[in-house]
This record gives C-alpha cells, sequence and structure tokens, in this order.
C-alpha cells in the first residue's frame, strides 16, 4: 500500500466536516474522498501546484514530515485532541525529527502540540542541537565604536575616528577551542591599523590540557620565581597534566615565553589527609641569563584550619648564587583578621618573572576589625629596608574606615589617613558614594589633601536617570595644583538599543580620568572639547 495511505489513515481522526473536492485527480466515489477532503480542509494536505493530489505517487520522507508538521499545526490550535491521536502524532514526531528541525518546527510546536514532557520534544532538542553545533562552530564578538571629537575652546579643526574590536572563537570538538582578536582603527582616516591579538588554541583533555597563544598562568607560590602581576598575559604556551594514577605523581604545569623563559612547577599534596600543598619550581630565564629554582608549602594550623600558612624559599643563578625567601601568614581571632607577610632577597636576586625586588628585606601588618555591622576599620603598616640592614627604603602607616549604608545600592562612605614615616608627609582621601538625592538623582564625591604640602584635589559627580534608555552624568573638579583650577563635564548616555548606545558630552579643562571615575584626579589641561561617540557591541 502506497505511503500516503498511510498518511492518511494516521491523521484521518482528525477530519470534521467535509468540504468541497479540492483536488480534480481525486474522484468523488473514491475510498479515501473523505479523508482527503477533511485533511485539505485543514491544511495538513496541500497538494501539488496544478491542482492535482497525486495519490498514486510514493511519498517522500520530507513530503511525510510535512504533513506531520501541519497535522501539529492543527493540534496545536485545539482546545482539546484525543490522547490516541496524540500518541501517534508523537510517535511520527520522533522518527521524524530530522526532517521536522529542518521545516522549522520548534520545541515551543511541539509542547503546545503534545506536552512538555513528550519524548518528540527530547528528540526535537537533540536534533537542534546536533544543527546548532554543525552550524555554528564559530563564535564571533566584538564592538565597534566611531569618535567625533572637536576642541573649541580654543576652536581647533574636528576629528571623526573609530575602533573595531572582532574576536573570533571556534569550537572544533568537546575539548578543542580555536580564536584570534582583530583590533582595526583610524579607516575614516584613510590609512587603517590593523592589529592582530589574541590568538590561542586551548585542548582541555581529561588529564592533559594545552594552550598555545595568550596564555595567563596563575602566581606559583608567593611569586619568588613566577608572579601573574609582573608580567600578566603574555603569548606563549601552558601545558598542564594532572596525573591520575595510584602513586600520585601530582600536578605538572609547563608554560613559557618562547624568547625570554621557561617555567615547570610539579604541585603536590602531602600528610595523612593531603593538608599540606608542595611546590616544586624550576626555570630557565633567558632575559635574566639565569636559572632559577623554589619551593613553596600552604598549609592551615588550628581545629578549623582557621591560620592559613605559605612560605615560599628560592634560589637564582647568573654569574652567582643568590636566594630569597616570602611567608605569608593569614589568621582571624574572632572578629579580628590578622595577615603578616615578610620577605628576604639578597642582592643579584632578580628573575625577570619575580614579584620581588633584589635587595631587600620587608615585613607588613594589616588588622581588620568590625566596628560594627555597618563600619569596619582596617589598619596597616609596612616598613623595607636593604637586606644587609643598613638604610630604610619604606616605612610607612595607614588606617582606613569604611562605612556601608546600603549594601544594596552601594552606598558608602569612607575614609583613609596615610603618613609615610621617611618624608613626614601625611595623605588624607575621602569619599561618599551613591548618595540618593532622590528617586532619580545620585551624588557621589571624593576629595585627597596633601599635609604639609597643602595642596587638595576634590571630584562630585551628579548622575541623572531621565529616561528608561537615558541617563545625564554631571561632574565637577578642583585641582589646586593642577594645569587651572577648575575642571567641569556633562555627558548624555543613550541606549539607542539593545547594545547600541550614543553618548554625548563636553568638557571644560582636562581631567586626566574619565567621567565617573576617582583613580587618577588631575586636572592636566586647559581645552573645552565636544565629543559624540556611537558605540555598538555584539
Amino acid at each position: 500500500m502506497k505511503k500516503l495511505v498511510l498518511v492518511l489513515v494516521l491523521v484521518l481522526a482528525f477530519a470534521l466536516t467535509a468540504l468541497a473536492n479540492p483536488f480534480v485527480d481525486v474522484p468523488l466515489n473514491h475510498w479515501a474522498y473523505d479523508s482527503v477532503q477533511s485533511l485539505a480542509a485543514k491544511g495538513v494536505i496541500v497538494g501539488y501546484p496544478d491542482g492535482t493530489f497525486g495519490g498514486g505517487k510514493s511519498l517522500t520522507r520530507y513530503e511525510f514530515a510535512e504533513a506531520t508538521a501541519k497535522a501539529l499545526a492543527y493540534v496545536e490550535g485545539m482546545d482539546f485532541a484525543a490522547a490516541d491521536d496524540v500518541a501517534i502524532l508523537e510517535k511520527l514526531a520522533i522518527e521524524f525529527a530530522d526532517e521536522l528541525a529542518s521545516l522549522g518546527v520548534t520545541v515551543a510546536d511541539l509542547e503546545a502540540s503534545l506536552g512538555a514532557n513528550s519524548e518528540a520534544i527530547a528528540a526535537l532538542e537533540t536534533t537542534v542541537a546536533k544543527l546548532d553545533t554543525f552550524f555554528e562552530p564559530v563564535v564571533i564578538s566584538g564592538d565597534f565604536t566611531a569618535t567625533y571629537e572637536k576642541v573649541v575652546v580654543p576652536m581647533t579643526t574636528a576629528t571623526l575616528t573609530d575602533d573595531t574590536n572582532i574576536n573570533i572563537v571556534a569550537t572544533i570538538n568537546d575539548e578543542t577551542t580555536a580564536g584570534i582578536s582583530v583590533e582595526v582603527e583610524d579607516i575614516f582616516g584613510g590609512t587603517p591599523v590593523v592589529t592582530w591579538g589574541s590568538f590561542f588554541i586551548d585542548y582541555q583533555g581529561a588529564d592533559f590540557q594545552l594552550r598555545v597563544g595568550e596564555v595567563e598562568p596563575a602566581t606559583i607560590g608567593l611569586g619568588l620565581v613566577y608572579d601573574f602581576d609582573t608580567l600578566e598575559e603574555f603569548d606563549g604556551f601552558l601545558a598542564t597534566w594532572v596525573w591520575d594514577t595510584e602513586n600520585d605523581l601530582g600536578d605538572w604545569t609547563l608554560f613559557g615565553d618562547v624568547e625570554d623563559y621557561y617555567v615547570a612547577n610539579v604541585g603536590f599534596a602531602i600528610g595523612d589527609e593531603d593538608e599540606v600543598a608542595v611546590g616544586v619550581t624550576g626555570s630557565y630565564d633567558v632575559l635574566a641569563t639565569g636559572f632559577a629554582g623554589s619551593l613553596d608549602l600552604a598549609f592551615g594550623l588550628g581545629d578549623d584550619d582557621e591560620t592559613a600558612i605559605a612560605v615560599e624559599a628560592g634560589v637564582f643563578y647568573a654569574t652567582t648564587l643568590t636566594y630569597a625567601g616570602a611567608l605569608t601568614i593569614d589568621t582571624a581571632l574572632d572578629d579580628l583578621g590578622l595577615a603578616i607577610d615578610a620577605h628576604y632577597v639578597t642582592v643579584g636576586f632578580a628573575p625577570s618573572t619575580t614579584g620581588f625586588t633584589a635587595d631587600t628585606l620587608g615585613v607588613g601588618v594589616e588588622v581588620t576589625y568590625p566596628l560594627t555591622d555597618e563600619l569596619g576599620v582596617t589598619l596597616g603598616w609596612n616598613y623595607e629596608m636593604d637586606s644587609a640592614m643598613v638604610a630604610a627604603i619604606t616605612h610607612d602607616a595607614e588606617v582606613d574606615l569604611l562605612y556601608t549604608v546600603d549594601a544594596d545600592t552601594e552606598e558608602t562612605a569612607g575614609l583613609t589617613i596615610g603618613y609615610d614615616i621617611l618624608t613626614a608627609v601625611a595623605t588624607i582621601e575621602a569619599n561618599y558614594m551613591n548618595y540618593p538625592l532622590a528617586d532619580d538623582y545620585v551624588l557621589s564625591g571624593a576629595g585627597q589633601y596633601d599635609y604639609p604640602a597643602g595642596t587638595y584635589v576634590a571630584v562630585a559627580t551628579l548622575e541623572y536617570d531621565m529616561a528608561e534608555d537615558m541617563d545625564l552624568i554631571v561632574e565637577g573638579r578642583v585641582d589646586s595644583d593642577g594645569a587651572v583650577f577648575w575642571s567641569a563635564e556633562v555627558q548624555l548616555i543613550y541606549a539607542l538599543a539593545e547594545n547600541t548606545d550614543l553618548t554625548v558630552g563636553f568638557e571644560m579643562n582636562d581631567w586626566d580620568d574619565d567621567i565617573n571615575d576617582y583613580d587618577d584626579m588631575v586636572i592636566s589641561g586647559t581645552a573645552g572639547t565636544l565629543t559624540a561617540e556611537l558605540a555598538v557591541s555584539f
């Protein structure tokens, strides 16, 4: 029996009142006339463009799937359907999951027709996931920015600049990804500058992992041989191996910037309960023309390991053998937090990857204590001298107070007093962040005073939520030691659409920081600048 007859039988239950014959080649006395008529009326079957039904032809899987999809759509529009009919359609949906997905039938369509727990839904989800993996192995993200800038005080020629950043990441398989980024600048200027970067190939196996390109190895131990904060990310390689054997050989790490240095580390645990972490590190330092090595330990003391101790000892050989040591202790006594760090680095200990300075002996102490639930205090003291213990290099103390008014809105008040004992210079910094003046207004401010110079700088920022998609920022600054005494800036940020922002602003007298940023508070110029920026991200 032809496949088409099977389709008609399966969907016969959906027939309602018979309508006029839509097909010229289906006789009125044919045994399947009523079924064909009903299915055509409901849009389940449409026939061929010439107006024929083609009842004598064999049916392809795609034609069968199309009929099933239309039946699903019809059931979705009904207030009820018989359980047997739904069961038949579910079996068809499972069988033709691939074809249904290619025809655009979604999981939501199946849920509406067959119920949220249908096996057909799982089959279609699996198919869609396979298609997504096949057709979308590459993820592209980035941003485009066009900036108009015109100095109007004094009047100069306007500039229009552009900056484009594109990141491409390809999923090769379950363990491997690869990527690259490109930055394009000054297309408007006629001589685009293209910079390729952030290339990587990353393999993440169960035991072995390898990344080539831009890598970010973590600091090893306390940083005597390798400190991430000194070098940050770099182009090179990073390989790790985790031994999955009864005789645990630890975690092995090897990385390097092939022109500058190579670092190898083996980390493992010792003790009855593996309570002591041990690391052994060696490096070949091309830049420093030498070799370095270290041993680091980390463990906890106390019933609940409330005291954490870490220690590292290292050596470096270039023309002579030099050495260094570092120690940190972190503990808590009820609400009192105590942190102590110390180091001793001899003359000549100078790997290019170290986080310490040669010829130094230093100690630092930090104490934290919550005076109330909202108010906390931090006391700090640092002292450093040369390794011969002759001349002091650094000697300072600091007190920080932080009062949290509202953690949810990040409304806080802070006060920091620092004193350099060697130079007898004191610095006082104060700030109040995110004070709600009214429902749509937020005020923040910060200031700094230096004694005995008597210089000061201060800034205040008002943020106004004008509308759901529009914010206005107004900021004023003063700097007693700046290029001029005052500076002001206004900025309007308009979210045109998702990931599309237009920013328009004017600044009188240059402020080194961005608006609403208090890291580098200096008035450094006297220009009045109008800017407009259109930025999109994806």
